[in-house]
């Protein structure tokens, strides 16, 4: 592990979430374009200094940039404002592009802040840096949950579409494939809620009562400090050095 690395991975998880709210409430701003470029270029260094899969990152970066691209290429034909060009009937204004280029560029901007700073912390370390940040126990709970047993309901989906095909179903646009699918989800459902009636058991059984022990107490120290001055540094210079 690289020493920039190991310096985001001791990282108090507060000073993570913290950070990433603080850059979201400044990007909601909309700061302009040339402010947004520099923190989209500050969350990639981020990225790749974290202590990240490089193919995870890849796909995320893929799969959000795919959806965006719809953003990218519908709205600078849709926002009034100056004709930049024709094409065909369509106009598309300057203001259309610069619009899309701050959807764009937010929408990177904090998946890479998201990927770099809270997506290496453990679910059970990031539903602890939420109660001490004073987050809604319930809340807190349904995330933990959330990140538990998503990967099981899409294992159980994965089973289910296999004990299909082997029957010799073959997706088709039409009422078969429809009603099929219809089933499945009516599977998923099932075997989510009785899934979730053998865990209340489980954990009652094991002396739940509603509310997890906060038994590790985090401390902020010097490396946490100048991380959350240098970021909120960072995002001040891009503010104003951006004509």
């Amino acid at each position: 592990m690289s020493r920039a690395a190991a310096f985001l991975h001791r990282l108090d998880p507060r000073v993570r979430l913290l950070a990433l709210l603080a850059a979201s409430l400044w990007t909601a701003r909309a700061p302009g374009v040339p402010a947004l470029a520099g923190a989209c270029a500050l969350a990639a260094l981020l990225a790749l200094a974290a202590p990240l899969e490089r193919r995870r990152l890849r796909r995320a970066a893929l799969a959000l940039n795919g959806f965006l691209l719809v953003a990218a290429v519908t709205l600078p034909f849709s926002v009034a404002g100056a004709p930049l060009w024709q094409l065909g009937g369509w106009s598309a204004s300057a203001e259309g592009v610069q619009r899309a280029a701050v959807v764009v560029l937010t929408g990177n901007t904090l998946m890479l802040l998201f990927a770099a700073l809270v997506a290496p912390v453990e679910p059970a370390t990031l539903a602890h840096a939420l109660l001490h940040l004073k987050v809604p126990d319930k809340l807190v709970r349904l995330l933990m949950f959330a990140l538990r047993y998503v990967g099981v309901l899409h294992e159980t989906r994965l089973r289910l579409a296999r004990a299909m095909r082997a029957r010799g179903h073959r997706p088709r646009l039409d009422r078969h494939t429809l009603r099929s699918a219809g089933y499945l989800v009516a599977a998923l459902v099932g075997h989510s809620v009785e899934r979730a009636r053998r865990i209340e058991m489980a954990m009652r059984c094991r002396g739940w009562q509603g509310k997890f022990p906060v038994l590790h107490h985090f401390r902020a120290g010097w490396r946490d400090a100048a991380f959350a001055a240098g970021f909120a540094a960072a995002l001040a210079l891009l503010e104003w050095g951006a004509p």
